[in-house]
């Protein structure tokens, strides 16, 4: 891990003029940057460098975005932010449920675009660990250990998401309670996430087809139209 404020980040995006406006915004918050033009370079510079996130576009010369996030997720947890043009919700969800941490359209805010790395970096790397870090959290039969990143379900385990995972986890802390769609975004991504209804949505259904993949059965969340979630022991 990077020292904080010096993390390193890998920009993986195709676009040259676009890229190296990434890389100044980046720069001027204090944070390394590396540039990968193609999913080959990608590749060579995450094992070689080892960053504390990753940029990424989908439509890249050699190995895509869709192959270079499994390629990740196989063996790393580190935060990756989609950036890319393909704005339709089926490619949000794709990109989610392989394992983006967030999804953003092109073009993007750039501020909005630090405001979220700085988040993800926090999420990665919080300056205090929780009171439940160490405790498993049984909720009917639902299991969760957070020290281990597992999650059984009826005995079956199920493989979530560093998001997918921190969303079960923070209903699963608040069961039978009625959770709003703004606490939950800004327990789950970070305070500037407040009215992202769309990211909570998408992770969430990503989620729901987790759990009903061991337990088909049942129904541990439920929705409350307009205003939230609610987890259910069952």
């Amino acid at each position: 891990m990077s020292e904080p404020g010096r993390e390193r980040i890998l920009i993986v995006e195709d676009e040259p003029e676009f890229a190296e406006l990434i890389r100044l915004w980046l720069d001027r918050h204090g944070w390394q940057t590396l540039l990968a033009r193609d999913g080959w370079e990608a590749l060579q510079q995450f094992e070689r460098d080892r960053p504390d996130l990753v940029l990424l576009d989908i439509g890249l010369p050699g190995p895509d975005g869709w192959e270079l996030i499994g390629r990740i997720r196989a063996h790393s947890q580190v935060p990756v932010l989609m950036v890319t043009a393909l704005g339709a919700e089926a490619d949000k969800v794709r990109g989610l449920g392989a394992g983006a941490d967030d999804y953003m359209n092109k073009p993007v805010s750039f501020p909005e675009l630090v405001a979220r790395v700085q988040a993800a970096l926090r999420r990665a790397h919080p300056r205090t660990p929780s009171a439940e870090d160490s405790g498993i959290l049984m909720r009917g039969a639902v299991h969760i250990y957070p020290r281990s990143h597992r999650v059984l379900v009826g005995g079956v385990e199920i493989h979530l998401t560093p998001t997918e995972f921190r969303l079960l986890r923070y209903l699963a802390e608040h069961p039978g309670e009625l959770v709003g769609h703004r606490e939950l975004l800004q327990a789950v991504w970070g305070p500037t996430y407040g009215d992202d209804t769309q990211l909570l949505r998408v992770t969430m259904r990503n989620l729901r087809a987790k759990l009903a993949s061991a337990a088909p059965e049942r129904r541990f969340i439920t929705t409350e139209y307009g205003l939230g979630y609610r987890f259910v022991e069952s």
